[in-house]
Parts: C-alpha cells; structure tokens; sequence
C-alpha cells in the first residue's frame, strides 16, 4: 500500500484488498487493481521492486508490534485497544468525547 501512496492511492487500493478478493493476491490482480485506480503499474512495481518504501513498512510493523498489535484489524482510541466490532468502536468513542 506505500507504493499506492506514493501515488495518491493508498485508501483505494487498500479498501480493494482488504475486501478479500484471493484473486487479487496475484501478480496479475495487483496489476489490475493497480491500473483500474488509475495508477501507473510502471512506477508502482519500481517502488516495489526497489524497496522505496521499505523503510516506511518497517517501521509500521514495528510500531505494531511493540503495540501488540496481532494484525488487522486492530483498533484504538484514545491509546486503548479494543474489539473491532461497530459497538465496542461506538462504545469507546462515546467514552473519549464524554457521553
């Protein structure tokens, strides 16, 4: 997804894989989701390829890990984990604004 950042798209291409389409785990279906967001596949698979972002995904993973975080999802409020479930979410945000 950095590399679809590096282009203005990180949330669409995100959203696209994270709806679970195994057919997208290809090279092929990264090219067409790439392309179908009107991002330049050259560019991307040069960011891939070349590791420009690495630094960037590196120190995410880093940082959740030494959050605990066990994957995605994974949410916090105000630095408080909690169940991703739309109530635990509305739950936790209420608390934060003070309802």
């Amino acid at each position: 997804m950095a590399c679809a950042a590096e282009q203005g798209a990180f949330w669409p291409l995100h959203d696209r894989f994270m709806a679970g389409d195994a057919t997208l785990f290809t090279e092929a279906g990264i090219r067409r989701q790439v392309e179908f967001e009107g991002l330049e596949y050259g560019a991307f698979e040069q960011c891939l390829t070349e590791g420009e972002t690495l630094p960037l995904v590196i120190a995410s993973r880093n940082e959740g890990q030494s959050r605990g975080v066990p994957g995605t999802p994974t949410v916090f409020v105000n630095g408080e984990r909690i169940d991703a479930t739309f109530e635990a979410i509305e739950e936790a945000v209420g608390r934060a604004i003070g309802e």
